[in-house]
């Protein structure tokens, strides 16, 4: 028998991606939302396919498809009968045009509801936030209902042109919800919006139970409380300091008695910070709220620096105070006695203690020209003002600790499905909103997201719901793997580091060392586990 090879591809990770979203059965899920065109020798779960695929192994830019089409696999990881040519950058656009017309959203929005029901995640407690990502270039639409990629304030407070992501996901970083919306949209207008959007999401699923939304503090608003009742959901969210229940709470709170609040408990699994917590109860807009002040031991990076700055130009204006009271001496005891009431009434220090008293001085009488020889000094009383300035270093631990407080406002009952829902449960699901945050990272990634080089602001908006589905499918890729890794069974990475839970890229990176090896060696034990595929 002559067999001969015809071509070799180097597959990298791209199998495992292909075999997971061919697992989720999301090709024959967008070719029914998108149905395929008799005239098109390519349908639109195949460009989606391969721009996920060129999204999770490093993006290029959209002309550059058709030739990375050529070094793929394109028959194993898309589907058979498929020729490269046919990626060209038109056939492409024409394919984004079409997923833009069939609703994109609600695409993606049937995607995720389908990655959620195959990987039987529970559907309890949901992440939320938005970010945004910056463009450049001139747009061009047709229409004025497309997204509008426009001028806002970034989240470091630097005016850029920009489009935005809503995301709200699970503790595992998956998203069951995901939009692209206009680049100044304020996110105290998005919650209230996307909880009405998530729970019609839900009664298409036909689900109908109850749920959490963990936000910000933009979700503390009467609209999004409203919102979140009607949606058949409860909030968890932190307050901002200025609101007045808020200020209560933690007025409230530095009057108690260490006995009030709980024992110190940590979250993390080691090295983290320790919290404690004290809860209250109040109304905010006619509706009834739980208020939980959480005191962490570390304390915030920016908060931490505000009091360093204000402890240093407290002791240099206590400086400066000592030295200009002690060069100007006081004729008469009353008028230094008056001087001192008056310098008592306006140092108000908060990380020092100041003693200020008057002093008595004798010291011999200046006077003009040389003295005559054998003359006694003419002696003068005055008086001064001592300061003695002393670090106050209670009063600098009771600041950070107050520094290092922040309150908790949530409708979430005391128990719920049952189960307890104490403060240090309300705590644990709060800090559970790192997963979403994390999920910004990998879309403002140039890795996996980069520039967008498209024309069309509907492009544009397809460009960044395919974003969204990439990150959805490797939050699953992520969580799969992390279901067989314990801490007696870790996944070694470089340098022979323990893994407990890698990341999506940690897992690539070592899916690419495994690669490099010879066939039957540690790691994986075959050509196609190692991403190479050969044909005859």
């Amino acid at each position: 028998m002559d067999v001969r090879i015809r071509a070799i591809y180097e597959s990298f990770y791209l199998n495992i991606i292909s075999t997971i979203f061919k697992d989720l059965g999301l090709p024959q899920l967008i070719d029914r939302l998108v149905p395929v065109d008799p005239q098109c020798q390519t349908r639109a779960s195949d460009v989606v396919g391969l721009l996920l695929l060129d999204i999770l192994s490093g993006r290029q830019a959209l002309v550059h498809l058709e030739r990375w089409a050529h070094d793929i696999d394109l028959p194993k990881l898309i589907r058979p009968g498929l020729d490269p040519s046919w990626f060209n950058d038109d056939a492409i656009a024409r394919h984004l045009d079409r997923l833009y017309e069939a609703n994109i959203h609600q695409v993606l929005s049937s995607c995720l509801v389908q990655i959620y029901k195959k990987e039987g995640l529970p559907l309890r407690v949901f992440h939320a936030d938005t970010t945004d990502k910056t463009v450049y270039g001139a747009y061009e639409s047709d229409s004025s209902d497309g997204l509008h990629i426009t001028y806002g304030y970034n989240r470091h407070h630097r005016w850029q042109k920009q489009i935005g992501f809503g995301l709200i996901g699970n503790e595992d970083g998956i998203p069951f919800y995901g939009d692209v919306h206009d680049g100044n949209a304020p996110d105290k207008t998005w919650n209230p919006e996307v909880l009405s959007r998530v729970h019609e999401q839900l009664r298409e699923a036909k689900i109908e139970d109850e749920w959490i939304y963990v936000a910000d503090s933009a979700a503390m608003t009467k609209d999004t409380l409203a919102q979140t009742k009607a949606a058949n959901a409860f909030l968890i969210t932190r307050g901002p300091s200025s609101l007045r229940i808020v200020k209560t709470a933690l007025s409230e709170a530095d009057a108690q008695p260490d006995s009030a609040w709980s024992a110190p408990f940590a979250l993390a699994e080691k090295n983290g910070a320790t919290y404690r917590v004290w809860e209250t109860a109040s109304t905010y807009e006619g509706q009834p709220v739980r208020l939980i002040v959480v005191e962490s031991s570390a304390l915030d990076q920016r908060k931490g620096k505000t009091l360093e700055t204000e402890r240093t130009k407290e002791a240099e204006l206590l400086r400066e105070e000592q030295a200009r009271w002690e060069r100007h001496p006081f004729s008469c005891r009353e008028d230094a006695e008056q001087a001192l009431a008056s310098l008592k009434a306006s140092l108000r220090p908060r990380f020092h203690r100041v003693e200020a008293v008057v002093e008595e001085i004798v010291r011999p009488k200046k006077r003009r020209g040389r003295p005559k020889k054998g003359a006694e000094p003419e002696m003068e009383t005055l008086y001064t003002l001592r300061l003695s300035v002393e670090f106050n270093q209670d009063a600098w631990e009771q600041a950070r600790r107050k520094a290092s407080r922040f309150v908790l406002v949530t409708t979430v009952p005391k128990e719920w499905k049952g189960q307890p829902m104490d403060a240090q449960e309300i705590l644990k699901l709060y800090k559970g909103q790192i997963s979403v945050e994390m999920n910004f990272s990998f879309l403002k990634d140039p890795f996996f997201t980069d520039e967008i080089y498209v024309k069309k602001p509907e492009r544009v908006a397809v460009l960044g719901y395919l974003f969204l589905l990439a990150l959805a499918i490797y939050r699953v890729f992520q969580r799969r793997v992390r279901q067989f890794i314990t801490p007696e069974r870790p996944l070694k990475g470089a340098g022979g580091r323990k893994l407990t839970r890698p990341t999506g890229q940690a897992i690539f990176s070592i899916v690419l060392v495994c690669q490099s090896r010879p066939v039957g060696t540690a790691g994986w034990a075959n050509p196609t586990q190692a991403g190479e595929t050969a044909h005859p």
